[in-house]
């Protein structure tokens, strides 16, 4: 039998240092978690991987690439529907980029 890559100490130091996580930015969540690395002697992806398994990892913020946060389209389609208040079923079949123009445009003729 292979001995555990982790004792059940190091489990809980690395789950009691990770607690605070949930109120940290993307960049100060990666210092904690090279921190933790550093205090249990392992790699930050074994880490990674642990906190993950555990249940508890914060994955980083999905960014676009004009820096937003990442919208899916499914969201800007239903965006639509409500902004129009009608049922456009295939709303979804426009790209990002046309999504967000017609968003844009219906809230400026709207307000």
């Amino acid at each position: 039998m292979k001995a555990p890559n982790y004792t059940p100490e190091q489990t809980a130091t690395m789950l009691a240092m990770y607690a605070p996580a949930d109120s940290m930015t993307d960049s100060d969540r990666a210092l904690l978690v090279q921190e933790i690395a550093d205090e249990i002697g392992k790699t930050v992806r074994s880490v990674r991987a642990k906190l993950t398994r555990e249940g508890v990892y914060i994955a980083k913020t999905a960014v676009a690439k004009d820096g937003e946060p990442a919208v899916k389209k499914i969201d800007l389609a239903a965006e639509l529907v409500t902004v129009t208040g009608l049922p456009l079923v295939s709303a979804e079949k426009l790209n990002k980029t046309d999504l967000k123009k017609l968003i844009e445009y219906i809230r400026s003729l709207q307000g």
